[in-house]
């Protein structure tokens, strides 16, 4: 496995994650067994070229014509994208928006701890996620112990989007996957925001399917 992980091109890496992500979902249905790149290809409608080129990343592994072991490809995926069997992040959102993350995305289910909550409610301080208690956004510095995230996904109202960001990074946060529904914000030094930018896509989304008013 190659350790320039800086010099693999961002796509690669999203698509890493995605091979990642699907023989997760595999290993959970108890599928065992080898896979090639064809099929990871054919199942994730990418060229099988590209796979290959980006397993090269990994420093190879596979054999040709047999394919990939399974859980081994997945142990390796995991390794270089520095993840574990349970990794640790911070979410913010109001409790009920955290308790329907919890079951639209069981976090557990995909090698993700949550090790702090926060809401902007204050009516939610106190409130508990699997014995975890959500503290207010304010309290993201004031913590008597280390945050100890490098990754926080934030779902909270558009309002409270960049203090919660400006205070994550003061936290020592590197990245953000936002959820909440905001075009830009002034991201703190040090730290790479994905927008998850539902709006946008539901427009290009009606595009797509022919139904813009007025086309």
């Amino acid at each position: 496995m190659s350790s320039e992980k800086t010099s693999v091109p961002e796509a690669s890496v999203y698509r890493l994650s995605l091979y990642h992500c699907y023989l997760g979902d595999l290993i959970r249905k108890g599928v065992i067994g080898r896979i090639t790149s064809r099929q990871l290809a054919e199942e994730l409608d990418i060229r099988e070229e590209t796979v290959r080129r980006d397993m090269s990343f990994m420093g190879g592994g596979g054999r040709p014509g047999a394919g990939y072991e399974m859980s081994s490809l997945f142990a390796a995926l995991t390794e270089f994208l520095g993840l574990s069997d349970d990794y640790p992040v911070a979410e913010v959102g109001t409790a009920q928006m955290l308790a329907a993350l919890k079951v639209v995305f069981p976090p557990y289910s995909y090698g993700v701890k949550p090790i702090a909550y926060y809401s902007e409610l204050p009516e939610d301080v106190g409130k508990s996620i699997d014995n975890v208690r959500i503290r207010h956004i304010t309290e993201i510095l004031s913590r008597e112990e280390s945050l100890s995230v490098d990754v926080a996904l934030v779902a909270c109202s558009p309002g409270w989007a960049q203090v919660t960001v400006d205070l994550l990074g003061q936290a020592g946060v590197r990245g953000v996957l936002l959820l909440t529904p905001v075009t830009k914000l002034n991201s703190p030094e040090g730290m790479e925001i994905t927008y998850m930018r539902m709006p946008c896509d539901i427009k290009a989304l009606a595009h797509r399917c022919g139904v813009v008013v007025g086309a």
